[in-house]
Order: structure tokens, then sequence, then C-alpha cells
């Protein structure tokens, strides 16, 4: 180890150019400032031309930005280089004097003029390092067309960069060390993206100089720990570590990967030796450090555990807030990443993590309370019994604090009361009104990911004021909803219900809505024992949540706790606790409060799915008030507005569609659209309009009618909108998937008319002055959009159009077939499942008319032998290992149906992918689906018999795969999808579905004929392999 500091070169002196140019850019105040003006815009052009002209300029620039980082005081200039600046300057001699000219007082300058111009000297460094950080990760374009490489540094020039920035880590001034390690860590950062320009100099593998000189800097401090903190080794050393946390936050695994060995390897123990230092500062940065070790966790960390659990322990009383936070944040990775290593220890680090819960300082509770909800998430591997019961003999004592935790600090209240008095007098919206509204495209077939989370509000955050931001509030609640849900109502009650019976009667509304808030955390791991006492907090909920004395903020949180009890509430024998609870909610849709909006509106939504048809006496009042509230609501109330009935129509059923209702809401609704679409037809607000009018289409069905030409014009107008402003980029790939969401919104209502009116679609497309003409080639460009989630809708469309309204495919069938083939493309998976759906429905459709598949089936079968079979490559070639859930099944249905059609398709080459298509028969869960993919699957063997004997390693695995393929007919479709053991457990197969018994003739004539043509030894070689309850199975059920 070196004993004294080993600096890099020192850098040339700069230019006085680049002082007149940094100096101008920095833009101080003069005597005119439209002069002023005028000078920073041309020092601005002389910049960006010197950085983008040639290679030469850009290195010659860089270089200048980082000796000016390095230049520590103007009196180290030359005087030539001083005139060179003051004559640079073009007469601006107030300039000059501001940053040079108390050095040419002939040492008659005050401390205090020597002090302001420091100021100055060094605010010039700190924007020349800037300067020199972004030049170096985003060098421009070259300023010449004919070029296209970006620029790229001289070797003279990065050498003498690299040695800058290193010096300048050991710069007395932390703004300096500051600018410096985010040049290195971002410059390091760049280069695993930027290779060819970045990488040769500034990756951690070429900057063979970095990580040694971090570490030696590290170990002079620690060698010095006694010396000054104003001295050359501690700024070195904080330096240093400041910048490994850097480099560490970014890149881990590069420099774990392309560091010398020996000095990556020495840097942990350097680390920990630096958690004993006197210096603050070194303290944190190195335990920050070592936190981040954790997850590479390299065999240094391993081999020193001890000392950094010592570590650990030792700052765990530390002074610092800060540190006490990184010792919170180091055990909550450890319990996370590698809970082996704090097993020893865990009742020890109970205790002290239940004192930090508490700690004073709101960081520190914060880092120290997400150990309980880390603990909570952990999964059963991770931890063992003695680790739970440290954990449960805390509860006594943490489930207080976490309930004390819930309550808003005095800051967060008083910015909440001045929000509460802006909505009293109906302001503006602002910033935290605004929520990100984004959509999925429609997916069919097996595995139908139509579910949006957002439906029915039920997002823990919509009871929050924290704007996203996550608190010790939301830390808190979380963890005792997860705590109850592993623990369970006998160590969570017990220790809970004393102090949530105190905040409850509490005479001070922020502890009653706390204790509400955790009312309703523990409401799924509690739910059975809380039930005997609903019956009394729910009319206090309600009177919470009706009061004219809440506070907005208890408003919410007692809707949003109704919510979480509504299954209660539905299940109940009372029927008057739904209408009253409904009563409730529906009374608060039209509050000023924004966030009670939102709330009850989220809580409406969720009782509905709950309470399902049982909601139908109610509808009348509830849609009068939830039209009420559109003409009320903006921002983020009316996108849950529009949520909520989405919601209605997904679970309440048909009752919504039936008299008088749909001309209750739908006329508001199409009016809102048109009202926001006048001023910006691809505001994204329409986005939830377009999503709840397509879910009341489809429940509605014919009642919809009256409406349905207006809305197919509306969505029609969104789509070519959409496509016209796409139109003008001339890259797809700059498209911005938001760009494209409106489009595929609007699709999706069309999807939803066309599943709605059925074969009426055809003529509500037919009555369309301005887009019946033009849907059928509009279907054609979005089939073959480059878009992935325009082709998603578009083929859930073309699937649908098959199924009701054939008349509009055929005359561009062979396109439509032609496009949905050549998107088979395990890469874009939901783009495949949807295209692979839509042509088994245009199979369907075609029944035994074989002419309009026939040009296309060979190739079909093509893209659907791989999916079968698991060879399916990638773009470059590559083998797709992962299975991508629902293709195998949906290829399977896909080539089943196509067999229906014709068997001829298929049967030539069945060999091939047998067994691959039994894989797939097996995992269909739908019955319908099911039932065409089988019988299109036993025409095909009995058109090519002898595919038996071709399509595998041996003629019982064979058997073996059919076999298993028929028992999927009695096993319950949610063991199916679960993947649950049915075959070896207790007997429990299901009968074989009753509408389809001509099918099981079928088959069990199938089976008869196999075992009789294979011979009974391969039968019986066949029937060894299967358990026990398949066996019995199939002698029951199909005799063989």
């Amino acid at each position: 180890m070196a004993s004294a500091l080993q600096l890099p070169p020192q850098s040339a002196s700069p230019s006085g150019q680049v002082l007149a140019l940094l100096s101008t850019l920095s833009n101080p105040s003069s005597s005119s400032s439209q002069d002023a003006h005028a000078r920073h815009a041309l020092a601005l052009k002389a910049r960006d031309d010197a950085l983008s002209s040639s290679n030469d300029s850009y290195s010659n620039l860089c270089t200048e930005f980082c000796r000016v980082l390095c230049c520590q005081s103007p009196e180290l200039l030359s005087m030539e280089v001083l005139k060179e600046f003051h004559d640079s300057l073009a007469g601006d001699t107030d300039m000059f004097h501001k940053f040079c000219g108390w050095i040419q007082n002939n040492g008659g300058n005050s401390n205090a003029q020597r002090d302001q111009g420091m100021m100055m000297w060094n605010t010039l460094r700190q924007m020349a390092g800037l300067l020199l950080k972004n030049a170096l990760v985003s060098p421009p374009p070259p300023s010449a067309l004919v070029q296209t490489k970006r620029m790229k540094l001289s070797l003279e020039a990065a050498t003498e960069i690299k040695h800058g920035l290193l010096r300048c880590l050991t710069d007395a001034l932390s703004p300096i060390r500051g600018v410096a390690s985010t040049a290195i860590a971002r410059c390091c950062t760049a280069a695993v993206y930027l290779e060819k320009s970045m990488g040769i100099f500034f990756s951690v593998g070429n900057w063979v100089e970095l990580v040694p000189f971090i570490l030696h800097c590290v170990q002079i401090g620690n060698t010095t720990q006694q010396t000054s903190i104003d001295s050359m080794e501690q700024h070195a050393g904080i330096g240093a570590l400041v910048t490994l946390r850097k480099l560490l936050e970014d890149i881990p695994n590069r420099v774990a990967a392309e560091a010398p060995s020996t000095s990556f390897h020495e840097l942990v123990p350097a680390l920990l030796t630096c958690l004993q230092s006197p210096i603050q500062t070194r303290r944190k940065e190195a335990l920050a450090c070592l936190n981040v070790f954790i997850f590479p966790m390299p065999g240094s960390l391993v081999a020193n555990m001890d000392r950094y659990l010592g570590g650990l322990s030792a700052l765990a009383s530390d002074e610092s807030a800060e540190i006490r936070q990184l010792v919170c944040q180091g055990i909550v990775s450890l319990l996370s990443q590698r809970a082996e290593y704090i097993k020893p220890h865990f009742a020890s680090i109970v205790t002290f993590m239940l004192t930090a819960t508490s700690d004073s300082d709101p960081s520190v509770a914060l880092e120290a309370c997400d150990f309980w909800l880390t603990f909570a998430s952990l999964d059963e591997d991770s931890y063992d019994d003695e680790m739970m019961g440290c954990v449960a003999q805390s509860l006594p004592q943490l489930l207080p604090v976490l309930l004390k935790g819930m309550v808003y600090p005095p800051d967060k209240i008083e910015e909440l009361l001045e929000d509460n008095a802006i909505d009293e007098r109906g302001g503006d919206d602002r910033q935290q009104d605004l929520a990100p509204v984004f959509h999925s495209a429609k997916t069919k077939g097996q595995y139908d990911s139509d579910d949006d989370d957002s439906e029915g509000g039920g997002s823990d955050d919509e009871m929050d004021d924290d704007d996203g931001e996550w608190s010790l509030r939301k830390c808190s609640a979380a963890s005792l909803d997860s705590l109850a849900g592993i623990f369970g109502a006998s160590y969570v009650l017990p220790p809970l219900l004393p102090a949530l019976q105190e905040g409850l009667r509490h005479s001070d509304q922020w502890f009653r809505e706390a204790s509400i808030l955790a009312l309703g955390a523990i409401s799924d791991g509690c739910m059975a024992e809380i039930t005997p006492h609903l019956p009394q907090l729910h009319p206090f909920l309600l009177s919470q949540l009706t009061s004219q004395d809440s506070l907005p903020q208890l408003r919410c949180i007692s809707a949003w706790a109704l919510g979480r009890y509504a299954s209660w509430t539905v299940t109940a024998d009372d029927p008057s606790l739904v209408a009253c609870s409904i009563e409730a909610l529906v009374g608060r849709l039209l509050d000023r409060n924004k966030k009670v909006q939102v709330a009850t509106c989220s809580a409406l939504g969720v009782y509905v799915e709950a309470a399902g048809d049982l909601m139908t006496p109610y509808l009348e009042p509830v849609y009068r008030a939830l039209m009420e509230a559109l003409q009320l609501y903006r921002t983020r109330s009316i996108l849950c507005l529009f949520d909520t009935l989405g919601v209605m129509a997904d679970n309440v059923g048909a009752a919504i569609g039936e008299g008088p209702l749909p001309g209750m809401y739908v006329p508001p609704i199409l009016k809102r659209w048109n009202d926001i679409g006048r001023e910006n037809p691809m505001d994204r607000s329409l986005l939830p309009l377009m999503e709840c009018l397509g879910s009341i289409t489809v429940v509605c069905g014919m009642n919809y009618q009256p409406w349905a030409v207006e809305t197919f014009e509306m969505a029609m107008s969104t789509i070519e909108g959409s496509m016209l402003i796409i139109s003008h980029y001339n890259d797809i790939s700059d498209v911005d998937d938001e760009l494209a969401d409106p489009m595929i919104c609007a699709i999706d209502l069309i999807d939803g008319l066309i599943e709605g009116l059925g074969s009426n679609f055809a003529t509500l497309v037919a009555g369309s002055a301005r887009f019946g003409p033009t849907f059928p080639n509009l279907l054609q460009q979005i089939v073959a959009h480059d878009i992935p989630g325009v082709r998603i809708s578009a083929f859930a469309v073309l699937g649908d159009l098959a199924r009701q309204a054939p008349t509009l495919i055929e005359a561009g069938l062979p396109t439509l077939l032609s496009e949905a083939i050549s998107s088979i493309d395990p890469m874009h998976p939901a783009v495949c499942n949807n295209s692979l759906w839509a042509l088994g429905e245009i199979c369907v459709r075609c029944g035994e008319n074989a002419g309009p598949l026939t040009p296309n089936a060979a190739d079909l079968l093509q893209n659907l032998i791989p999916l079968l079979m698991g060879n399916s490559i990638d773009i470059d070639g590559n083998p797709i290992d992962t299975p991508v859930p629902g293709i195998v099944e949906n290829a399977a249905i896909t080539l089943g149906r196509l067999a229906c059609v014709n068997p001829s398709f298929v049967a030539p080459e069945l060999g091939r992918f047998l067994l691959g298509w039994c894989d797939g028969l097996s995992k269909i869960s739908n019955p319908t689906e099911r039932k065409d993919a089988f019988s299109g699957f036993i025409l095909a063997l009995r058109a090519n018999p002898h595919s038996i004997q071709n399509a595998g390693p041996g003629l019982s695995q064979t058997i073996g795969s059919i076999l298993f393929a028929v028992v999927s007919w009695h096993v319950a479709s949610d063991d199916l999808l679960e993947g649950t053991n049915v075959l070896h457990s207790n007997y429990g197969f299901q009968p074989f579905p009753g509408e389809f018994v001509e099918l099981k003739q079928l088959l069990t004539q199938l089976l008869t004929d196999i075992k009789a043509s294979a011979g009974q030894e391969s039968w019986n070689q066949a029937e060894s392999q299967m358990p026990v309850n398949v066996k019995r199975l199939m002698k029951e059920v199909y005799n063989v």
C-alpha cells in the first residue's frame, strides 16, 4: 500500500479563448443586457460548432473544458493566458475583472475581493465540468451531412481527460469532486451503450487506472484517519467513495466483471475499514457502496460478511440519520437477497428494526418499516420457523408503531389542508390531479388477458394523498396488510385491536383516518375474525363518509374501507346493507373534493364487482348520479368514472341494457366524447371512455342500436385521425406506443359493436354513408399495421367478423389470410395468439367449403408446426426456449379447425407434429374450442392412420401422448390452467361433457382402433407408463 497520495499527471493550463467562451456562456449581469444576450447566443453557436465540426475540434474543446475544471485558481494562469482571456472578451472588461481582475491588483485586493473572485472562478470550473460530461456522454452528431458517425475523442485527448477527472476527485471543493465523479460514472455507463465512440476509452475494462486509483484514494484515507478533514488525502478518499457509489449504482455488474480483479477484491476490506472513520461522509459513502455490493455479492464480501454485519451493528446508533437509514437499507437488502447471512442474528436484528421503525427521522423509520414488508413478501424457502417466531414475538410492540406511522405527519397535513381549500373554491386542476392513461389491446382465444387491473378503482393508491410517493404511511399500511396475511388474526388482532379501537374513537380526525386505513389493511388477513364486529363498524364507516364535518381525507378513506369489506356487505343476511352502502357512496359522488370523487367512484366500482346482478334494483339512481357526476368531473375523476361505468357493464349483466336505462347514460357519454373530441380528438381521457363504451355495447347487444351508427363513425374517425398522425413519421420506430393508443382503443370499441350487434353489424356498416364503403379497406390496413398493438386488436376484429358478419371480409379474404399467417410470430405473443384465433374462426366459418383456404393452407400449416413442436426461432434465427402462454393451445385449436375444413390440409405431414399437437390439445380449457380441435384431430388421424407409427421415438410414447390428450376432457378447466395434479391424487375425473356425446363416441372408436392396430404388446407398454387413475379412466369410460 502506498504511503503517499499518488496523482495522475497534471493537466496543461487552459487557453484564454475557452475561458472567454465559458464566462460568456455563464451570462453574468452586464451593463447592457441586450449585448450580453447577443454574446451568449454567439458563444452557444461557437461551442456547438466546435463540438460538431470535426473529431479534432471536438477533442480540443473537450480537453480545454477538462483543463478549466482542473485549474484550481486563476493565480495559476500565465500572464499570456490572462491577456488572451481579456482580449477574447471583445472589450467586456467587467466580465474579465469578475473572474480574474482581483489577481492583477498587485496584492492590494481584500479578502472579500479574493473570495468573490474565487467563487466566480469555481462556478466557471463547475460549468466546464458539466459541459465536458455532456459532450462526452452525448457526443454531438457532425455538422457535415456527409458524415453519419458521431464525434470521437483522440487517444491523446481521452488520456488527458481521464487523468484530469481522476485528479479532480482529490479537489478541496466538494462541488468540483461531485462534478468529476458524476462525469466519470456517466462516461462509464455511456460506454456500455456507445461502445464504438465511448467504450474504447471509458469502459471500466479499458479505463484500467480507474478502479485502482479509487482503491488507492480510499486506502490512503484509511491510513490517515487522524488527518484533518480538509487534507487532500481525505478529499481524495471522499471523492473516490462518491465515485465508486455512483458506479456501483449504475453498472455494478460491469464494475465486478471488468475491473482489475486484485483491485476489485481489495475494495470490500477497504470499505469496511472506512466504516470506522471519524468522518461522517466517509462512513456514509462506504456503507452505501457496501450495500450496493449485496446484489452482485462478490466473493470478497462473502469472505468478509462477519465484518460487514459487525459494521452495520456498530453504526446502528450512529448520530447521522443518513447512516442509520443506510444500516436499515443494508439489512433489508440482505433479507430480500441473501437472508441466510442474517438468520443467525435475526432475533437481534428484529429488535433493532423495531426500534428503528420508531426513529424520529422519517427517512430512517421508512427504511426500517420496509423490513417488515420485505419479510412478509419472502417466499417460504427464504425463512424458517425461528425467523417467523421472532417476528411474531415482535408484533405486540410493532403493530401500534405501524398504526402510528399511518398518521399523516404535520407538514403533510398542512399541505393537504391547503389542497382541500383549493378544491373547495373550485380551483383549477393541478398536476397531482392528473394520472397517466394506458390501454391494453384486446386479446382472444386461450389465456384471454382482457382484464384491466384499474377497473373498479381498487388500487390502494387511490385512497392516499401522497401523490404516488412511497411514504412511511404507505409502507406501514402495506406492512400491516402483508403481516396480517401471513400471521392471521390470532397474532394480529390481540395487540392491534386496543390501539385500533382507541384510534377509531379519537376526537382528532387524522387519527381516525389512520385507524380506518389500518382497518381496511387487515381486511384480507383477518376477515373472518373482524366479521362479528362489522355490524358496528359498517355504520361507523358510513357515518364518516356521509358526515358534513368529516375531512375530505376521512371521507376518502372511509369509502376505500367500505370497498375492502364489500364482500361481507353483499353476503350478509341483511339486504339493506347493500342499499345503504350504495346510497352513501352515490351521495358522495358529487363531492367538490377531487380526491373524494375518485375514492367514492372507485369504491362504487368495487361494490359493483362484489354485488354483480344484486345491483339491478339500484341501477336507475346510480346511473342518474353518475351522469350528474359526468357533467362535474374533470381529469382523474372522469377517468375513474369511465372505469366504473365499464365495471358496471362487465359485472351487472344484461340489466344495464334493458328498458330506458341505456337512454339514460349512453347519450351523455357520447356527448362528452363529442365535446372532448372537438378540442382534441386524440385526448387520452377518451381512452377509458371508449373502453367503457366497448363493454356497454357488448352487454346491451341489440338495445344499443339507436347509438350504434354514431359510435361506429366516431370510432372510425379516431382510427383515421391516428393513422394520419402516424403516417407523418418516416420511421415507425420513432412512433411512441402511446400515440397509437386512441386507434387501438377505437378498434376495440368496434369489436365491441360486432360482439353486441352480431350479424346486424353488417347492416350497421352498410348504413354508414361515410365509412361503410371504406371499412373493408381499413380492415386490411390495420391487420397489416407496423405497430403490434394495432394488429392485436385488428385480428380480434377479424375473428369476430368471421363469426358474426363474414360478408364484410369475403372480398378481402386472400389478403387478410396472408397477413394473419405472416403474423404467426411468437416474438410478438399477443399478436400471434390473436392471429391464430382469427384464423381458427375463419376456418369455422368456412365449414366444409375448402375453397377460400386452399391457396393458403400449406403456408398456414408450415407456420403452425414450429409452434406445436417448440422449435420456433426469433428474428436472428435463435431458438425461442421459453414457451409463450396460450400459443401452443391456440395453434392446436387452429390446426384442428383447419383439419375440420379439409383433413388433407393436415394429414400428409401429421407424423411431423403429432406429439406436439397432442401436447397442445391437452392444455385447451375452453370446451367449444377443445371440441373443434379434437374433431379435426380425429379426422386427420383417420386420413393418415400410419402417422402414429412415424410420430416419435416409439409407438408406445405416441399412444401415451394421445391418451393424455384425451384425459384433458375429464379435468376441470381451472385445474388445467393451474396445473393441478389430478393424475396421481385421489380419483376425481369429471365425466365427458354431455353436450358432446357424438365426439365421445368418435374418440372411443379411435382409441379402440389404435389399440387394435398397435398390437397388444405396444398397448401394454404404453399402459404400463400410465398412472393408475388414467388406466381406470380408460377402462371405465372408453373400454380400452
